[in-house]
């Protein structure tokens, strides 16, 4: 079966990301976990992320990981609808920076909303699970959220910056190191080797710096279509 893994990251007005999860904090249903959760996130925090994943075939390591990370982690009905609320709120940053875009043409695009959205796309791929197996598990929980899910106001977006700049604002043997992982992993786990790796380090840092410069909230949806 064949699908497009995506990965969208954009700045947002705080006042709708504050108001979200009020809006469905009323739905009832139980938190669920996935099977085996506890037991692959102990394994991947413990050196799991450092075993041998490719030989060069992916091995039950690579594909561990992989469902581990596609399973969704801890989930509630109140989730699952702000994630497709999220959505929507990414649809609608797209749609302003593009109409900015083409009323401002020629600017420089770190001034403009240009640096406002991100999309990352894969044929058979996660672009966000590929980042987390390059940085390796210290450095990808740094990051906020859930393998590329997350919802920020204004202030956890300053919070968190310190610490994504940290990881992704590397360069050096670092960063060719973290590159050498996620070509890897695009070349093995997807229909895409020729993905640009480097997008999953700048791209999202981008985001998340025009956020904390202009006072916005920030979300991130992992999805797959």
């Amino acid at each position: 079966m064949s699908f497009t893994g995506v990965w969208a990251i954009g700045a947002v007005p705080d006042a709708e990301v504050a108001a979200l999860p009020g809006r469905f904090a009323h739905l009832e249903g139980e938190w669920t976990t996935p099977p085996n959760y506890a037991e692959d996130l102990t394994w991947w925090l413990s050196g799991g992320d450092r075993e041998p994943y490719f030989t060069p075939e992916p091995t039950p390591a690579a594909r561990r990981f992989a469902a581990f990370a596609r399973s969704g982690g801890p989930s509630a009905p109140a989730v699952a609808a702000m994630k497709e609320a999220a959505m929507d709120l990414l649809r609608g940053a797209k749609d302003h920076a593009e109409g900015h875009a083409k009323g401002d043409e020629g600017g420089d695009e770190e001034g403009t909303d240009g640096s406002a959205t991100f999309v990352a796309a894969a044929r058979k791929g996660d672009p966000a699970v590929a980042l987390c197996y390059g940085l390796g598990a210290e450095a990808a929980a740094r990051l906020p959220g859930w393998f590329g899910d997350f919802l920020l106001t204004a202030a956890e977006v300053r919070a968190v910056l310190p610490h994504a700049e940290s990881v992704l604002a590397v360069a050096g043997p670092r960063r060719t190191e973290i590159l050498a992982r996620i070509d890897a992993w695009m070349s093995a786990m997807s229909d895409d080797p020729g993905f640009d790796a480097g997008t999953l380090l700048d791209g999202p840092l981008r985001v998340l710096r025009y956020a904390a410069a202009n006072g916005t909230g920030a979300v991130g949806v992992a999805d797959c279509y």
